[in-house]
């Protein structure tokens, strides 16, 4: 090909590439659809939390775990403080996630306690990622030290399918992608070798151009979408369902009751793989050690499940992951505290099997902020 149509066909490409997301952004939000919904929303979560971990911000306190973290956080907010959380239209939820960290509730359930020095300007950050594993914990913290964002108190909220999970979600995926992408002058300054410095910038290069080939691809369907949609009236898409405002508020915030995840929690924990389950255990050590030698305090939790999703743990793995979790907080002088065995739950407090609703979280974290006040005054 001739020089010159190189160079037009090249520019041709980079104006599409920039014009397509500028006109989608644009766009009315009745332009995408709830099938693209749960794909941001996985972002979202995932954004929030590598963002906070690059953004050189230290916080005081650190909650970190799966979505037992950000289930009780988010709707306890949403309840208890009234957060304007999105119950109608889950199209709004990216946004609202990307960017919401700070634990409303339980900071001010932890400031009534008078335990901990509360100034205004206290931060208490939730910087939980569905389907985080310890692995991926140990990445987490070793990015938050990278860019010196290292907390002086982190809490991990733990449960066996942190240990044990069969299924690879792509939350999971992204996560990984996204936390070894995401790349700060800091973290680069920091790299002991040559090697090292160059594998960090080509992470950097192919999640930047992955990143532009997801956003490419979905601002392209909201312009189609937008044609298609010329001359026809403006309807927002909302879910089928129709409830009143006060039942949308209420499934939304407490649940309705149904254990309709058991079956995917069955396939999650079983069978039992050991070797993973030991992947994890020593993934749990090495974050230990990580926050131990920064001098943070830190608290590992047992969280709370329902009897029913319990029961579908084998035995030996559970008694496993519980011992094993207790040894590794002894031999580090880490206080842990196995909440699950405190039968103060029912499923009432719970939104499914697993994840505690916003009367469950306001149960979760008047015991949370009791412990830390203990943990607090015996330590000093």
């Amino acid at each position: 090909m001739p020089k010159g149509r190189f160079f037009i066909a090249v520019m041709v490409f980079c104006t599409i590439a920039l014009v397509i997301p500028l006109i989608a952004g644009c766009l009315p939000d009745h332009t995408r659809t709830l099938n693209d919904v749960p794909d941001l929303i996985s972002r979202a979560y995932i954004d929030r939390v590598v963002n906070y971990a690059v953004s050189g911000k230290s916080p005081d306190m650190v909650v970190a775990g799966s979505s037992l973290v950000v289930f009780p956080h988010v709707l306890a907010d949403g309840y208890f403080e009234h957060v304007s959380v999105p119950i109608r239209d889950p199209s709004e939820y990216p946004e609202f996630l990307s960017g919401y960290v700070e634990m409303a509730h339980f900071k001010r359930i932890l400031t009534d306690e008078k335990c901990v020095p509360m100034p205004a300007n206290y931060s208490i950050v939730d910087l939980g990622v569905p389907s985080l594993m310890l692995t991926d914990c140990d990445m987490l913290f070793e990015k938050l030290e990278a860019n010196g964002c290292l907390p002086k108190i982190a809490v991990l909220l733990l449960a066996p399918r942190d240990f044990m999970d069969n299924t690879v979600a792509k939350e999971r995926n992204l996560f990984l992608y996204e936390v070894r992408g995401k790349l700060t002058l800091k973290e680069l300054s920091r790299c002991k070798s040559l090697f090292l410095w160059q594998q960090k910038l080509v992470e950097c290069g192919a999640y930047l151009i992955n990143a532009w080939a997801k956003q490419f691809r979905a601002s392209s369907k909201r312009v189609i979408l937008a044609v298609k949609k010329i001359g026809r009236p403006v309807k927002k898409e909302l879910p089928s369902e129709a409830f009143l405002p006060e039942e949308v508020s209420r499934r939304f915030y407490f649940g309705d009751g149904k254990l309709s995840d058991l079956r995917v929690y069955d396939k999650r924990y079983n069978p039992p793989d050991y070797s993973r389950i030991d992947e994890q255990l020593k993934a749990m050590g090495r974050v230990l050690d990580r926050l131990k030698s920064a001098d943070v305090k830190t608290v590992v939790i047992n969280m709370p499940l329902t009897r029913e999703n319990r029961a579908l743990i084998d035995k030996r793995a559970d008694s496993k992951i519980l011992e094993q979790m207790r040894l590794t907080c002894a031999r580090r002088g880490v206080y842990f505290f196995d909440e699950n065995a405190c039968n103060l739950y029912t499923t009432s407090d719970f939104v499914d099997s697993v994840h505690l609703n916003a009367s469950g979280g306001d149960r979760f974290f008047r015991r949370l902020s009791a412990l830390l006040c203990r943990v607090l005054s015996e330590s000093r």
